[in-house]
């Protein structure tokens, strides 16, 4: 029986053992004539692998997952919450300065999201800012003379974010922030900070699993326009088995910025971009990819080494650049040649 090869594991497989994998995840949205690799290029195993341990995880854990419940094509069903190992809210000024805020799927909100405050206590940290310290209730530290003294400067030196204080004030007794005979009184945020708006502060971390899924996509975008059997050359090979197995090798790299390429015509200000291109190193051209997910991060990062020099670039095939639209589901393609040149303030 003839066999076949997978372009990530590159095990010789039946042909009852390759099924359907969408060039751009399903969880970012579905297109008019989505591009999917049908045609024996990724095995069932590879598929569910990418699906379950890599796509699964970051698909309400990381900044993406953030700008997929705004953007995506379809609105996410109210009530989900976005978890936090990839990515926190934390406000920015006032006394909402180092609260933390959980982001919850909502439809009737203009953005389909809104925020809700975690439930923690806030001691004074800066009575002349209306700042606070924020702690979750187990890990509240002891009260020390430092901070008794600016509670009693403030007029509001505590802040409950929603604990019960029936939990919260015996933990406040234990830790010397109260004494038996005193109580403390509770105000609404708002009128201790008297703005309609605040603004907020977003701490990403973008781990191997967020940068495998983004290879993967554009390594799957490569196949699907030139060929599975382009992408079989064996210089791609550092950049599959990280998608594949996550090994790093010291012949890839990885860049981030925002907003998307200089020289993509976007659509409109949500859509994703992907594509490879050329950038010259060692008087060489290496091939490169970029992805940018909803207009709004972009990662790049080196797919390639060839052996042609950067004289010879009349001789290159066209590079690519697809863009998906997140409002009308359509998808427009641009085969111009894109040039990537690092930024002159990195090495």
């Amino acid at each position: 029986m003839l066999k076949h090869k997978c372009i990530y594991c590159l095990q010789l497989k039946d042909e009852k053992e390759f099924n359907r994998e969408h060039v751009v995840p399903g969880m970012m949205g579905k297109y008019q004539n989505g591009f999917v690799l049908s045609d024996l290029q990724v095995c069932q195993e590879c598929n569910t692998y990418f699906s379950q341990q890599l796509e699964n995880a970051i698909a309400l854990d990381s900044y993406e997952a953030f700008l997929r419940m705004q953007y995506r094509d379809t609105p996410m069903s109210d009530g989900r919450k976005l978890l936090e190992n990839r990515i926190r809210i934390v406000g920015d000024e006032g006394v909402f300065k180092g609260m933390q805020f959980k982001v919850v799927t909502d439809k009737s909100n203009l953005y389909r999201i809104h925020f809700v405050s975690e439930q923690m206590v806030g001691i004074i940290k800066d009575v002349q800012k209306n700042e606070y310290d924020y702690f979750l209730l187990e890990d509240l530290p002891e009260a020390s003379e430092e901070v008794l003294k600016r509670m009693k400067e403030s007029t509001q030196p505590i802040i409950n974010t929603g604990i019960d204080r029936v939990l919260l004030e015996p933990v406040l007794i234990e830790k010397g922030y109260l004494f038996k005979q005193y109580t403390y009184s509770e105000k609404y945020i708002y009128e201790l900070y008297k703005e309609p708006e605040f603004t907020t502060a977003i701490k990403v971390k973008i781990d191997s699993i967020m940068r495998r899924v983004c290879a993967k996509t554009v390594f799957n975008y490569l196949c699907y326009t030139t060929s599975k059997e382009f992408v079989l050359d064996s210089r791609f090979d550092a950049i599959r088995d990280y998608i594949r197995y996550g090994n790093w090798s010291e012949k890839l790299w990885f860049r981030y910025s925002k907003g998307p390429v200089s020289t993509v015509d976007m659509p409109n200000e949500t859509a994703h971009v992907v594509g490879y291109m050329w950038y010259p190193e060692n008087e060489h051209w290496g091939y490169c990819g970029c992805l940018t997910w909803f207009g709004d991060f972009t990662y790049v990062f080196k797919m390639a080494d060839t052996n042609q020099k950067v004289q010879e670039i009349p001789m290159l095939h066209s590079t690519r650049m697809a863009c998906f639209n997140n409002v009308d589901r359509t998808i427009k393609e641009d085969d111009a040649v894109y040039i990537f040149q690092k930024r002159k303030d990195r090495d």
